[in-house]
């Protein structure tokens, strides 16, 4: 059972996959239909790069690495989320 709101946040993580081939599963740490801020820890992938990024139940979504500072990275989805599919992981992520 999920007793906080930081342990619930710990199972939402997507992949991504670089150019390169690397991949690396990161904790989201916020999301809009726009994009998602992730923990950003030894991923090769740089500001600037084209990536694919995959939430838990969805295919692949094209997008891009925005930043990268702090642990942190930002992620531009190509397509914006669906409010339908916003919705389901906004509430994942905010608990």
């Amino acid at each position: 059972m999920v007793t906080d709101m930081k342990d619930r946040r710990e199972w939402v993580r997507m992949k991504c996959r670089a150019r390169s081939g690397r991949t690396a599963e990161m904790k989201v740490l916020d999301i809009s239909a726009g994009g998602t801020m992730v923990e950003y820890h030894g991923w090769s992938a740089q500001p600037g790069e084209r990536i694919l990024a995959t939430l838990p139940g969805l295919e692949p979504q094209p997008a891009t690495l925005v930043w990268a500072e702090d642990e942190r990275a930002g992620i531009a989805f190509e397509v914006p989320l669906h409010e339908t599919v916003l919705d389901r992981y906004v509430a994942l992520v905010k608990g």
